[in-house]
């Protein structure tokens, strides 16, 4: 049976490893970190410094079976500040940057903020799904649907309801937020000319439940 509870401490490493290898192939971190043999290193020191952050609110959750981690998923109210320059490099960020340097820290922040602009527009009251992802090997099983609708949407209602926002970047992930009732309400493109990706941002309303 699957459940669902905040992340610990010393689990952070774990999970930021799922996000790295779930994420190893996605085109956002490919705008983001500089290609080449080191870029594997890069994103898990980055999926780590956000990992950290977001455990700092009480915003990352686990999802396991048998007392193994087989999904992640970073969630907060908007309310809550998201990481800025100064907690990334406390958080973990100096080791990137001097992998990355500065400037690409930058950039990355910069980037970011431009995939978030149409979620941000909802204000305090919403809800923002960061990153969101199922282990290897446990794929193609629903545990994907099952994070919405067995954690995610009984925990945002919980907790007073309100708009989910999400941001991505390919169309397999539309067909998956979609499928679970997600619509689509911005679309653009962000990157450098010739090297831009779509930029997909959807909502869904979860009414309020019993607390």
């Amino acid at each position: 049976m699957n459940s669902y509870r905040l992340a610990k401490k010393n689990e952070l490493h774990e999970v930021a490893a799922l996000f790295t290898e779930s994420f190893r192939e996605y085109p956002l971190f490919q705008l983001l970190l500089a290609p080449g043999k080191d870029y594997n290193n890069q994103l898990f020191k980055l999926n780590y410094t956000n990992t950290k952050s977001y455990f700092q609110q009480n915003a990352c959750f686990v999802g396991t079976m048998d007392g193994t981690i087989v999904s992640a998923v970073l969630l907060k109210k908007s309310e809550v500040n998201p990481p800025g320059f100064f907690q990334y490099l406390f958080n973990g960020g100096v080791a990137l940057a001097a992998g990355a340097g500065i400037r690409r820290i930058i950039h990355i922040l910069k980037t970011l903020d431009t995939m978030k602009e149409a979620v941000n527009r909802y204000g305090q009251d919403s809800w923002y799904i960061d990153s969101l992802a199922v282990a290897e090997g446990y794929q193609g099983k629903s545990l994907g649907s099952g994070l919405f609708n067995t954690f995610i949407f009984p925990y945002v209602s919980r907790h007073g309801g309100g708009p989910i926002t999400l941001v991505t970047h390919t169309e397999l992930n539309k067909k998956f937020y979609c499928k679970n009732g997600f619509e689509v309400f911005s679309e653009y493109s962000i990157g450098p000319e010739g090297n831009q990706i779509t930029n997909y941002s959807f909502r869904q309303v979860v009414p309020p439940g019993s607390p």
